[in-house]
């Protein structure tokens, strides 16, 4: 009956609202814990009526008593002698073991006491439940990484192959644009490449933060806003109780790759262009701005000045946006890397299909070369594909397995390839070097005229720089 008047007595007439009394019930009798309660010199004042069942006692019968009588290897006598707590140890009670914690009671600065818990849960189920943590732990990693994999660049400049003059020129000049903290714009026709250079100016730059792809053709017209910017919860039917944040504050301090950008809506180009401007998103539902740090790296396969005639794009978001315009020139226009593509191709085709196709004849190459190849190195792997599966258990790929429209005029096709590859030689070393003349304004701007600090930026020879000054009458 001790106990059971100890309560009574702490509750007593003071008013206590059911809450706080419950509360205070539970804290004596506990069904989860155990609760020993010692003097300072480790009698026992307290026992909860199941812990003296557990040592087989009569209500009130551990009074009194030393604590070690019952727990030899008990944390209160250590912690009157220190006056430490000692939290989440493991003690053996009655010959199996049991996590509990140990508080000391203090009265003017003395220790006058303590407090001791045991978990009635068997060390065995706490185990467990230890075992399921470490699992969700294991989960959340995992991921994390999958996360962390999902928003990393897939390439670098290593996976980029080129042996003609015009890839090369072109990989040295988007190395220097990556050094340089500013929005890009590439621009080439479908299967030139864009993403793989996109990525590696990415990577080359901040190869350890994020970069999100967005494939613009495929965000449906009505989620564009939301997929973008993020929501907040209770923005539209059907939306996230948390709300979710949008690609862009995803992307914070990384880069966004906005993939076709010409098919963008127009509503949502308005909206991209105050994004750029200001740096700041704001979510669909909420009127808090917030501010986000990122790059833009944009591709088109498509006339952006054609379209902003048409009144379809924007000319204030393309002038935004062609900071530094990366042109990738068509694989018509550089027929010498053809021969390092195919053979390439080929040992990744023989994997994939479990062929040993060795080369492409000399005659069935002649025809490759004269063509013009309007789907680029996409369209030059289809081709090959089609060509192994008809070639099979030869191994060579001769003429005859390369598909009809590859072989239709040969002779008037090759004299309009060399002409026309002359010719976009030539418009193509124009761009690249006003691409460089832009280049090392932008740094020379960038570091008060310092021709040497420029030189680092640009990671080239300060005798090159000069050389190039001179050479496009260029002034610090």
């Amino acid at each position: 009956m001790e106990n059971r008047s100890m309560i009574a007595d702490v509750l007593g007439n003071y008013g206590l609202t059911p809450t706080l009394a419950s509360a205070l019930k539970l804290f004596f009798r506990n069904p989860y814990e155990s609760l020993l309660i010692v003097d300072k010199e480790a009698k026992i004042q307290f026992m909860d009526r199941r812990t003296e069942k557990l040592f087989g006692l009569k209500q009130g019968g551990a009074k009194g008593q030393d604590i070690r009588t019952f727990i030899p290897q008990s944390g209160l006598p250590v912690t009157l002698e220190t006056g430490q707590p000692m939290i989440g140890r493991i003690f053996e009670v009655n010959g199996e073991k049991r996590i509990g914690s140990v508080y000391p009671l203090f009265q003017e600065g003395e220790v006058v006491g303590a407090v001791g818990r045991l978990i009635f849960q068997s060390l065995e189920e706490v185990e467990r439940i230890n075992a399921e943590i470490k699992n969700l732990k294991k989960e959340i990693h995992e991921l994390k990484e999958k996360d962390k994999q999902e928003y990393s660049s897939r390439y670098t400049f290593e996976n980029i192959l080129g042996a003609s003059a015009l890839m090369k020129d072109a990989i040295e000049l988007a190395k220097k644009i990556a050094m340089i903290n500013t929005d890009v714009l590439i621009v080439g026709e479908s299967g030139t490449g864009k993403e793989l250079f996109a990525h590696s100016i990415h990577d080359y730059a901040h190869g350890n933060r994020p970069i999100i792809k967005i494939n613009c053709p495929a965000i449906p017209f009505e989620l564009a806003e939301s997929e973008l910017f993020g929501y907040e919860k209770g923005a539209f039917s059907g939306a996230l109780a948390s709300g979710k944040p949008g690609k862009f504050e995803i992307a914070h301090n990384g880069t966004i790759f906005l993939d076709e950008i010409a098919s963008l809506p127009l509503s949502i180009q308005a909206k991209l262009l105050r994004v750029l401007q200001e740096r700041e998103i704001e979510r669909l539902g909420s009127t808090r701005p917030r501010k986000v740090n990122f790059r833009i790296i944009a591709a088109t396969n498509t006339d952006l000045k054609e379209l902003v005639k048409d009144g379809k794009f924007r000319e204030d978001l393309y002038y935004r946006l062609a900071k530094a315009i990366f042109p990738i020139a068509p694989l018509r226009e550089r027929k010498g890397d053809l021969p390092l593509y195919i053979s390439h191709f080929l040992v990744k085709i023989n994997l994939s299909f479990g062929t040993s196709i060795k080369k492409v004849s000399p005659q069935a190459l002649d025809v490759m070369l004269n063509y013009q190849w309007p789907g680029n190195v996409r369209e030059l792997i289809n081709v090959l594909e089609q060509a192994v599966l008809k070639a099979w258990k030869g191994e060579s790929i001769l003429v005859e397995h390369l598909p009809a429209e590859l072989k239709t005029d040969l002779s008037r096709e090759h004299g309009t390839a060399r002409i026309k590859e002359d010719e976009g030689k030539k418009i193509f070393k124009r761009e690249m070097e006003d691409r460089e003349k832009e280049m090392i304004l932008a740094a020379l701007e960038r570091v008060r005229g310092s021709k040497t600090q420029a030189a680092r930026i640009l990671s080239m020879p300060r005798s090159t720089l000069y050389e190039k000054i001179k050479r496009f009458g260029l002034t610090a």
